[in-house]
């Protein structure tokens, strides 16, 4: 009798301390934060419900944990977000655009957030959501608002910000949202005015100015036009709006056509390249022979390997060479798979190849086979399993479900580009975008874009390790703004200065 007066005593104790959460609208925890003692008797009264492996909420005794989470999904997300992130984080993507339209329906399983903690990450919820969570770096200079669902404060770009941000995908899958603000009486004029005028870029410019012609819109649009006139820059002004659907991708997930239409809007940007010079002929195996060694150290430096040219020119000269370095195993392997694949590459250029998604896997295998032989990693997949997220960077790349689908499309687009150098700034920025691999996408995007250059007899590009910066800037440019001439420019650019490789 004693123990079990001792175990009601303590199941009323822990609903009192539940209630008194709930008086204060607070219905997220850590369950660190739980005393031990209550936690056990709540969960096995099925009055908390795990949220993750750290977090737990609240609910009704009796009700479904994952219906309550979604009936009550903006109350326990903010709290949930607001813990982990100590408050400092706003919404991004989908529910960027409809939160700041205040529609609070839920439309998509993942939420995406930009945070000021130095961290991307995905974190798994009940329910099947997730939360992509993506460092950004000019957190605090971001043009935030207050908005509130439910007694829950939480923070959204401004919505003028997201609309002089807005890509071509954001215009036609958030066509009722901006026309909506663009028509709003009440936008910021001043704001879009001076952010234009303190932030130089035609291609937004001019993107805007076309979806304000579409509405008809002539105070705005002319002050606009003024700007873009004074910048000298001469560019086409897009209907940002208009979206060609065909009728054979209708049934496609609609990730995939968002990426055809990204693809295509690529390759459309591609097409106006200046015109370089090629070749008179084609760069045979002796070629790239002599550019072999300055082409690794340099790629796999950008990697964050080390290197030196003596092993590199040691393993050049001794093609077979099966000697190992205990001390030094991780960077010798990364360079005998470097060397691996030129190998390879020199074979394939006696005679006509085509790129595609069977030469991908192939050199993905050539560049692991002595990690693998040397069993210092498993043989896996050459798909990875998991969500990945870049060092460093705001653009997260695709969850892992998609990408054979996405890797499929790529190589199925790439064939509508005639021209090499077109084609190999297409192929290593949406191949290394998707991130199909574990480890190794910006070494197989290199070697993609450069055997698309010499099969169209243009020469070989190295990436010098010292532009690491403006390589990887200019990628992320491209990612975030859905926009490939960043990247495309600067490849241009590097390309024509010939770079000096120290």
């Amino acid at each position: 009798m004693v123990l079990l007066s001792t175990i009601n005593d303590l199941t009323q104790k822990s609903k009192k301390w539940l209630e008194s959460k709930i008086a204060k609208s607070q219905v997220v925890f850590a369950k660190e934060d739980i005393p031990q003692k209550y936690y056990k008797i709540l969960l096995q009264e099925k009055l908390i419900a795990e949220l993750n492996k750290q977090y737990i909420y609240l609910k009704p005794q009796f009700d479904d944990e994952v219906q309550v989470f979604k009936n009550n999904f903006w109350h326990i997300i903010i709290q949930f977000l607001d813990q982990v992130f100590n408050k400092d984080w706003y919404f991004t993507g989908d529910y960027s655009y409809k939160l700041s339209f205040d529609n609070f329906s839920l439309v998509s399983n993942q939420v995406t957030i930009a945070t000021k903690a130095k961290s991307n990450r995905a974190i798994n919820l009940v329910g099947g959501f997730v939360v992509i969570a993506t460092f950004d770096p000019n957190y605090k200079s971001k043009p935030l608002e207050l908005k509130k669902v439910l007694g829950q404060e939480f923070k959204v770009l401004k919505p003028e910000y997201i609309l002089v941000n807005a890509t071509i995908n954001d215009y036609i899958r958030y066509k009722e949202e901006l026309s909506s603000l663009i028509k709003s009486s009440d936008r910021d004029e001043k704001f879009i005015v001076d952010f234009f005028a303190n932030n130089s870029n035609p291609v937004l410019l001019a993107r805007l100015i076309g979806a304000l012609r579409q509405h008809d819109d002539f105070t705005l649009k002319f002050e606009l036009e003024n700007l873009l006139k004074s910048s000298g820059v001469k560019i086409t002004i897009p209907n940002p709006f208009k979206q060609v659907i065909n009728l054979d991708i209708i049934e496609r997930p609609a990730y995939l056509n968002r990426f055809d239409i990204s693809m295509s809007k690529a390759i459309e940007q591609l097409a106006s390249l200046s015109k370089l010079t090629r070749l008179k002929t084609r760069m045979q195996a002796d070629d790239i022979h002599e550019i072999v060694v300055d082409d690794a150290y340099h790629s796999l430096t950008i990697e964050g390997y080390t290197v030196t040219r003596s092993l590199l020119e040691y393993l050049n000269s001794h093609p077979s060479s099966k000697q190992n370095f205990p001390d030094d195993l991780r960077n010798q392997l990364a360079a005998k798979g470097f060397m691996n694949v030129v190998r390879f590459i020199e074979k394939i250029l006696e005679s006509k190849f085509t790129i595609n998604e069977n030469l991908a896997r192939k050199l993905y295998e050539e560049l692991w086979k002595p990690s693998l032989n040397a069993k210092i990693i498993q043989a896996q997949d050459i798909f990875r399993k998991h969500m990945v997220s870049i060092n460093g960077a705001n653009y997260v790349p695709p969850s892992h479900e998609k990408v054979p689908y996405m890797i499929d499309a790529i190589f199925d687009a790439s064939r509508d580009i005639k021209n090499g150098f077109a084609l190999g700034i297409f192929l290593h920025f949406f191949y290394v975008g998707v991130h199909p691999h574990s480890d190794g996408n910006g070494r197989i995007s290199r070697f993609l874009m450069n055997l698309a250059f010499v099969n169209d007899r243009y020469r070989w590009l190295t990436i010098p390790n010292y532009e690491k910066a403006n390589y990887f800037n200019a990628l992320e440019q491209s990612q975030i703004n859905d926009d490939i001439s960043y990247f495309a420019d600067y490849i241009v650019s590097l390309y024509k200065s010939k770079p000096k490789l120290k």
